[in-house]
């Protein structure tokens, strides 16, 4: 049983990877940049994740998170 765990997980890691090192090695990706990518295929991103008011509101809770982490460090 461990030994199937074993490989189911590393399985999924090597899967969950598999996007991000095409996008990085990828000669014909060089130079570009600000696409979405999906199992190692470009595609349009959610209506969601286009949508501006979401991206304002993300945008402001990075602020936010980042800011209130820099007191926490500053305070050390």
């Amino acid at each position: 049983m461990a030994d199937t765990m074993l490989i189911l997980s590393s399985a999924n890691w090597q899967q969950g990877a598999a996007t991000t090192v095409y996008c990085t090695v990828a000669p014909e990706l060089e130079g570009l940049g600000g696409m979405y990518f999906n199992n190692c295929f470009r595609c349009q991103p959610s209506n969601q994740a286009q949508d501006p008011s979401n991206a304002a509101s993300l945008w402001e809770l990075s602020e936010r998170l980042v800011a209130e982490r820099s007191v926490g460090i500053q305070s050390l």
